[in-house]
């Protein structure tokens, strides 16, 4: 796969984050504006609050238990961070990690209070690490989705509340839709004798819903355009790599190829439209189906290639993306495992671009904390006590002209270290990964 004469320049340049004008705070009794499913929304206005707290302030809520007493407001910012130039456009993933408990009565109910409070250490984490790195356009994963997509809504308040010492970041256009993690398939589709629970979920969840995805963007969404393939079939693929012998005729007729989903969400970047492909497996790395990971990582190559007619939308549309739209792979498509997954059908398209973003730090690996887990610059994921994981990807396509790339995994003493502390109980299992990209307009 090409990677041109791109160089990163972590270190060249100085981080500034922008500030906003607007502090908020969601609070327990949070009045929502609903969205319809499957639908963007623009945030014209933040809804109105009832603070029941006498409009106090997320920092005077903060530190809750289990968060850090002091900010990284003192620390170089350079050491981890890289300020975006002006005219281009960052785009970044993040697996968010944000679900139910599944063992509760009504986990998404439960989860939306949680939240409503303003004070989810999550979520609260997943907000700062965002305002540090600043993106244009963010793709979370691993988020649970709700009809009346409340928890998009909530989770958009925290990222454009101050968490900490940093700015609030603003995102006036953000998408979701439903997905297959945890949906009811009607099928005893594990051969236990019982139709219903997780073993019968189309995609891997304990609940509908428990996996999902969320586009926050700063840029319009053209929501005309968007395209979701949470229906495509897998038996529909062509050279199917589902086991004949593992699925009957029924349970083929209902399970889907994407285990949460995947999109295509066009943005418009100063007049020209750039396409988001996003996509993400669900579930830990030990519950991993080879099989399924592989060909929706296929179907995925062959849309953005222009080499999927056989592909059909959640509106009955076939084919790909059009030939020549530039394109931005984002998300969680693989889950690293001891036998690593099959990503190459990605990473050696001639249509990609893998930058191999790096983590930005000025400590070599080596002194890292816990340097069992932090030996590669490219891992994105934390795992205890063993060497870390590369699972989410920001891929352009080689039309867009890259200026730089980055994981956001500060060492000790580093600005921003709070959030990836693994002794800390705010920190968080995976980082953000950004590509800047220089659209022409």
């Amino acid at each position: 796969m090409p990677t041109g004469s791109y160089k990163p320049a972590h270190r060249m340049r100085q981080w500034k984050i922008a500030k906003t004008g607007s502090t908020l705070v969601v609070a327990a009794c949070l009045a929502l504006v609903t969205v319809p499913a499957a639908q963007s929304s623009t945030t014209a206005a933040k809804p109105a609050v009832a603070d029941v707290a006498h409009n106090a302030t997320p920092e005077s809520l903060f530190p809750a238990p289990g968060q850090p007493t002091a900010a990284s407001s003192d620390v170089d910012k350079t050491e981890s961070t890289v300020e975006k130039d002006a005219d281009d456009l960052r785009v970044a993933t993040l697996h968010a990690n944000i679900t139910a408990e599944p063992h509760a009565d009504d986990p998404v109910t439960e989860l939306i209070a949680s939240l409503s409070t303003g004070n989810h250490t999550q979520a609260r984490a997943v907000a700062q690490t965002v305002q540090m790195n600043n993106p244009d356009v963010l793709v979370l994963t691993g988020v649970t989705y709700d009809e009346d997509q409340q928890i998009a809504q909530l989770l958009n308040e925290y990222l454009a509340a101050g968490q900490h010492s940093e700015s609030g970041v603003d995102y006036p256009h953000v998408f979701t839709a439903g997905t297959n993690s945890g949906r009811e398939s009607g099928v005893d589709l594990d051969g236990d004798g019982i139709i219903g629970g997780s073993g019968d979920a189309v995609g891997h969840g304990d609940y509908p819903g428990h996996y999902g995805m969320i586009v926050f963007s700063k840029h319009p969404i053209v929501d005309d355009d968007v395209r979701t393939f949470q229906d495509f079939l897998w038996r529909d693929l062509p050279k199917t790599s589902m086991p004949e012998e593992q699925y009957s005729s029924l349970a083929a007729s209902v399970m889907r190829l994407n285990e949460t989903s995947m999109w295509d969400v066009p943005v418009n970047v100063e007049g020209e439209t750039v396409h988001l492909i996003s996509s993400a497996v669900a579930g830990p790395p030990e519950d991993a189906d080879t099989d399924r990971g592989d060909d929706m990582r296929r179907v995925l190559a062959d849309y953005v290639a222009g080499r999927a007619g056989y592909l059909y939308d959640d509106q009955g549309e076939t084919g790909h993306l059009p030939p020549d739209a530039p394109f931005i792979v984002a998300g969680m498509p693989a889950v690293s495992v001891d036998e690593p997954e099959n990503i190459e059908v990605l990473l050696e398209s001639p249509l990609l671009r893998d930058t191999q973003p790096e983590a930005v730090t000025e400590v070599p690996e080596d002194q890292h904390p816990n340097t069992t887990w932090a030996t590669d610059p490219v891992d994105t994921r934390h795992v205890a006590d063993k060497q870390g994981q590369r699972a989410s990807y920001v891929l352009p396509s080689t039309s867009l002209e890259v200026s730089d790339s980055g994981v956001f995994w500060p060492a000790e003493g580093e600005f921003g270290y709070e959030v990836v502390d693994p002794e800390s109980a705010y920190s968080l299992e995976d980082r953000l990964v950004w590509v800047d990209l220089t659209i022409s307009g």
